[in-house]
């Protein structure tokens, strides 16, 4: 049974959780009607208060003690903050309005409490005061579920725009391309290379073009990763073109002494092609031309 100090929050969740309901939604759709129109339903938003309410009616219910509730990391009220926290971020919330949910969430409670309590400024005190601990906790849980959301949807983009940026692909039968765009780091480097020695073996690829014209820097670390990455094709037994390599890079190269060895080097990417083609037995024919 909850203590007699702080009944009244009990109570009050109990007796008037749908009048405390429609004033904490009136008061958020407020601000995210205009941030975010159509994101969420009404019908959602009404839900998920009306379990985060019975939650903490629940948590009040079951408290023994005049000192605020603690929440552990798994009970239902902090698994619900939790999952509600790491959805909204997936839809493209802020941290801050999750934040803010709550928030308005103590204000509204903290309104009907001073309304409600009539055992003293003393019982009055400890309400607010347990309202405070309690909902205050539950926004440091939303931040850190938020931030490790938003954390697993930039790494899932990431691997997207990386996979994205460097496809393998086919370009004739025995010839692959594997065109290289933006910053090349490690794990970009491990990334296109798996692909490109899948690809190598899958198409039985006699010549692999490696171009490198969508890449803005390209100096010792780019270089020693595309060196790891020729030496593993070359071991399937494929030939290496490199095509798109600027003029600063290539003087940036030579001034560092850094040569690809047994890889055919052409400036643009159509005359890699060419260059692919006529290893493989193969020639490029124009419009105009006699056979």
């Amino acid at each position: 049974m909850p203590s007699n100090r702080l009944a009244p929050i009990g109570a009050l969740l109990n007796q008037h959780r749908e009048t405390i309901a429609q004033e904490w939604m009136d008061e958020v759709l407020r601000g995210w009607g205009l941030k975010y129109p159509d994101v969420m339903q009404h019908a959602d938003v009404r839900q998920q208060m009306g379990l985060l309410l019975h939650e903490l009616a629940v948590l009040f219910r079951d408290h023994g003690s005049d000192t605020p509730p603690v929440i552990d990391s798994d009970s239902p009220l902090a698994e619900f903050a939790v999952q509600l926290s790491s959805s909204r971020a997936k839809l493209g919330f802020r941290a801050t309005d999750t934040a803010s949910y709550l928030i308005t969430l103590k204000n509204v409670l903290t309104r009907h409490l001073a309304r409600t309590v009539d055992g003293g400024h003393m019982d009055l005190a400890a309400c607010l005061m347990a309202v405070d601990d309690v909902l205050d906790h539950l926004v440091l849980l939303t931040m850190d579920a938020f931030v490790e959301a938003r954390e697993r949807v930039i790494s899932q983009q990431s691997l997207s725009l990386i996979e994205l940026s460097s496809p393998a692909v086919r370009l004739w039968e025995q010839i692959i391309l594997l065109p290289l765009v933006g910053v090349i780091d490690t794990m970009r480097a491990r990334q296109f290379t798996e692909r490109l020695l899948e690809a190598i073996s899958r198409y039985e690829a006699l010549v692999t073009i490696i171009d490198v014209t969508g890449v803005p820097v390209f100096d010792t670390g780019v270089a020693r990763h595309i060196m790891k990455a020729v030496e593993a094709a070359q071991m399937l037994g494929t030939r290496i073109v490199l095509t798109g390599l600027s003029p600063e890079g290539a003087q940036t190269l030579t001034k560092l002494n850094v040569a690809f060895e047994g890889v055919t080097s052409r400036a643009t990417l159509r005359a890699g092609v060419a260059e692919a083609l006529a290893m493989v037995g193969k020639r490029i024919v124009h419009i105009g031309d006699r056979t």
